[in-house]
Formats: C-alpha cells, sequence, structure tokens
C-alpha cells in the first residue's frame, strides 16, 4: 500500500502527459502540438534532463517536486514581467515544465521501486 502511495503521484504525471498528448493528436490542436515538438527539442537538453532527473532521485516525496514546478511555471504565466524579463513564452515555460516532470517522474519511479525491493 505504501508503495502504491509513492508510485500514485508520478503516475498521474505521467497519465496525464500522455493524455494532453492525445487529445492534441485527436483534435488536431496545432497550440498542443507545438507545445509537444518544444518538448522533443528539450528533451535533447542535457542539463534539463539531469535536473529533473536529480529532482525525481533526491527528492523522496514527489509531491514537493510536482508543486514546486507547477508553482514555478503559475509564477512565470501571472507574471507578465518574468517573461519580458527572460524572453521566455509561455509554451516554452509549459514544455520545460512538462519535460522537467516526465523525466522526475520516471527517476522517482526508479527510485521507490528501487527501495521497494
Amino acid at each position: 500500500m505504501i508503495f502504491i502511495k509513492k508510485l500514485l503521484p508520478n503516475l498521474l504525471v505521467l497519465s496525464s502527459i500522455m493524455m494532453m498528448f492525445i487529445f492534441a493528436q485527436a483534435t488536431n490542436n496545432q497550440d498542443i502540438q507545438n507545445i509537444f515538438r518544444l518538448i522533443d527539442d528539450l528533451a535533447t537538453n542535457l542539463i534539463l534532463v539531469i535536473i529533473a532527473i536529480t529532482f525525481g532521485l533526491f527528492v523522496k516525496q514527489y509531491i514537493y517536486v510536482l508543486a514546486g514546478l507547477v508553482g514555478a511555471m503559475a509564477l512565470v504565466f501571472f507574471i507578465p514581467a518574468i517573461n519580458n524579463l527572460l524572453n521566455l513564452s509561455p509554451e516554452y515555460v509549459l514544455a520545460c515544465g512538462l519535460v522537467c516532470l516526465g523525466f522526475s517522474a520516471v527517476s522517482n519511479i526508479y527510485a521507490n521501486y528501487r527501495n521497494f525491493n
């Protein structure tokens, strides 16, 4: 039961990313498809991937990672001065957040599975 509680937030994040992708393909939504193209480009960014994997491996409660990344994305979305200062687009920030959430969820599942055995 404890393993399920540790696994559930990770699976919810991965399934929500997958459902967003399926929705974009089924409805032919170009905005979401552009975000997934950015995700495809960002998945090759080694520094971003290493940071995301480190979050997933060393933070035992994945809820903290999820809340922190969602909070950071919300901060950038709702305060336009940050976008102008850092020269970011909301699509790029969302793509970075989804890459971080995806890789950290997978590494957190691995960390919890390793401790389970």
